[in-house]
């Protein structure tokens, strides 16, 4: 059984620290996000930014998407 949460849930549970690594359920171990800013509107929603990994590369610094939805897990 997973325990998936969104963005906002994982950096609460983390202490409110930042950055995190998170990862949707979907991606294989070597996709990633790194959460470096977090906006909260209404609790527990809002908008989460960071630096996207692909393959281990390093992509975009842009706003995450999908980070709402509740498919998110700590990346340790």
């Amino acid at each position: 059984m997973h325990n998936l949460k969104n963005i906002f849930e994982i950096w609460r549970g983390n202490g409110e620290k930042l950055p995190f690594k998170a990862r949707i359920d979907s991606w294989c171990e070597k996709h990633f996000v790194v959460v470096e800013r977090v906006e909260i509107g209404k609790w527990s929603y809002g908008q989460a930014f960071g630096q996207y990994y692909f393959y281990g590369k390093p992509g975009d610094k842009t706003i995450i998407k999908n980070s709402g939805t509740y498919r998110w897990t700590l990346v340790e």
